[in-house]
């Protein structure tokens, strides 16, 4: 994996009017916590942290994150948190992790389904179940992503966690084994009862009787 550089500064005005001013500048507020150090309020630029989000790793990725200048020690972190705004879908805020080199953590990462599954071509659907898998691995092997041949699939088949091959280091964790991933099945038809039409009898009113008229 790709260590990735990634300058901040340090915050230190956290009032609301500081914060938007950030934004307004082009930074994203953030902070800084793990490995027993003291959390640390920062900015980073909202440009440079896109560009960590476009990599092939995503929010997965290693950095390496500077704080106060070229001569600071780099600290190796990862993205815990994204959050961004409802109505814009910008980025507002970022928790990063810190890691030691040394020490596996645990990581959910996406499953990408690859091959043609032979099922789909005898009118089966080709249904994912599980789109993440949480993993245990060191900071610097953890996977983009992990890969799931499906091109063995055929109609009624299905593919479970314990099939799945991953990278060496790289251990499954969390998830049963017989939790299925992947699954040709036939599409399910819902077919709508329609009440028979009921036809209305016309019924005839009996004409009333005539009465007779009086004495003549």
């Amino acid at each position: 994996m790709t260590r990735l550089q990634l300058s901040s500064k340090t915050r230190a005005d956290f009032r609301k009017s500081e914060t938007k001013r950030l934004r307004r500048e082009g930074q994203i507020p953030a902070t800084v916590y793990g490995r027993g150090e003291e959390s640390r309020a920062i900015a980073v630029p909202a440009a440079d942290f896109v560009q960590v989000l476009k990599t092939p790793g995503g929010r997965l990725s290693l950095i390496d994150l500077k704080i106060d200048g070229k001569g600071s020690k780099a600290h190796p972190v990862l993205i815990q948190e994204v959050q961004r705004d409802p109505v814009s879908n910008k980025v507002f805020h970022v928790d990063f992790h810190r890691v030691s080199m040394n020490e596996p953590v645990v990581a959910s990462v996406p499953i990408m389904l690859f091959g043609e599954a032979p099922g789909t071509k005898q009118g089966g659907i080709l249904e994912q179940v599980t789109r993440e898998l949480e993993v245990r691995v060191l900071p610097d092997h953890i996977p983009t992503h992990i890969d799931v041949d499906v091109s063995g699939l055929g109609l009624g088949n299905a593919i479970h966690v314990g099939e799945i091959g991953v990278p060496e280091g790289v251990e499954l964790v969390g998830l049963v084994a017989e939790n299925i991933v992947a699954a040709v099945r036939m599409p399910i038809v819902h077919v709508e009862e329609v009440a028979p039409e009921v036809e209305e009898e016309a019924a005839a009113a009996p004409e009333a009787p005539t009465e007779a008229g009086g004495e003549s």
